[in-house]
């Protein structure tokens, strides 16, 4: 299966007085795994939307594979579409509703029953091929509409909050299975979710949606490290995040820290530090660190983590995150804290 080249341009839905997309700009490689990430209303599921057809943009088009759709019925548009409510035929097999798209196809039957044996040898499901899907449990009605989705071979898979209904072991099995099949089948994958594990852990690139547009695209890594925004700083895992005085001959005061720091953006109005950047000092060896002082207000055991509430002098807060050696003595509650950072691990980030 060879994936397709998908692309947004200048795409813009209003519903009414309410703009859901503006000048929605997105170009996905062919077998790429693109994540649309953002909370409720930033518009995420109505790009899904218009890619598969259930929706009109207002201005703009879409295309797949340089084709354009506009005007094209969803099911002339080849396309699979995996959805939160498996939406699954109560009534047929399992082999029934993965053979369903083949027969709206009119392939003929020997080539279906290849295919339908294939999708379910690949999503593990070939010895229930004769179960009703009131028998199976949720993963595995789930991996019913995944082998149901790809098994006419569509270059382009769009999965719309798909596993957002699981439990938590479940996700984490199905993210593996999915990570699997893109890797077997090659299609392009469109992927929508709110939740920021899933999208790290599954995607090549993210996109972070916010009002309608995408204020961020970069790889999992990229978007975790370099946010250029103190909206994806904060949407992405947990952040400290500091103002910074004007950027002066590449340095700039951090008045909360008490500290002068470089910083190799000129434009940037804050930093933001991971929990996890931040190095308590233990001794007297601070070569290439930023560092400050602090109280511990409380602290969380996670066996080889623990994380600390540190409070500063100005009276803020921040996180901090650390590995335990096994030799070294952690201050605790109530004591005074040093720490550090290298100034590669601030990200700069934007006014917008």
């Amino acid at each position: 299966m060879q994936g397709s080249r998908v692309h947004f341009e200048n795409v813009t839905k209003s519903f009414g007085e309410t703009v859901a997309l503006t000048d929605f700009n997105l170009d996905i490689a062919p077998g790429e795994f693109v994540t649309l990430l953002g909370a409720s209303g930033s518009g995420k599921s109505t790009a899904l939307n218009i890619l598969a057809g259930f929706s009109d943009a207002t201005s703009g088009e879409v295309f797949i594979h340089d084709r354009p759709l506009t005007g094209v019925a969803p099911e002339h548009r080849n396309v699979g579409m995996v959805f939160q409510n498996f939406a699954l035929f109560p009534h047929k097999t399992v082999a029934e509703n993965v053979a369903f798209p083949l027969r709206m196809r009119k392939v003929a039957r020997n080539e279906i029953d290849r295919r339908v044996k294939a999708a379910l040898e690949m999503v593990r499901l070939d010895a229930f091929a004769a179960r009703k899907p009131a028998a199976l449990s949720g993963g595995q009605r789930q991996r019913v509409a995944l082998a149901r989705a790809v098994v006419f071979e569509p270059p382009v898979l769009l999965m719309d909050e798909c596993l957002s209904a699981l439990d938590l072991k479940l996700r984490e099995e199905l993210q593996d299975e999915i990570r699997r099949i893109h890797r077997e089948i090659g299609t392009t994958v469109l992927f929508v979710t709110h939740d920021q594990t899933e999208a790290l852990t599954m995607s090549d690139r993210i996109a972070i949606l916010e009002g309608g547009k995408i204020v961020q695209i970069d790889a999992p890594e990229v978007l975790y490290d370099r946010p250029r925004t103190r909206f994806v700083a904060d949407f992405i895992g947990q952040s400290n995040m500091f103002d910074l005085s004007a950027v002066t001959d590449g340095k700039a005061a951090v008045a909360d820290l008490g500290i002068e720091i470089p910083v190799s953006d000129p434009t940037a109005v804050a930093i933001s530090i991971r929990p996890e950047r931040l190095r308590v000092v233990l001794g007297d060896d601070t070569s290439g660190l930023s560092v400050f002082q602090g109280v511990v207000e409380d602290e969380t055991f996670y066996g080889p983590v623990v994380a600390q509430t540190v409070r500063l002098p100005s009276g803020r807060q921040l996180e901090v995150r650390s590995q335990r050696s096994g030799h070294d003595r952690l201050p605790h509650t109530g004591e005074a804290i040093t720490l550090g950072f290298d100034s590669a691990d601030a990200a700069p980030l934007a006014a917008t």
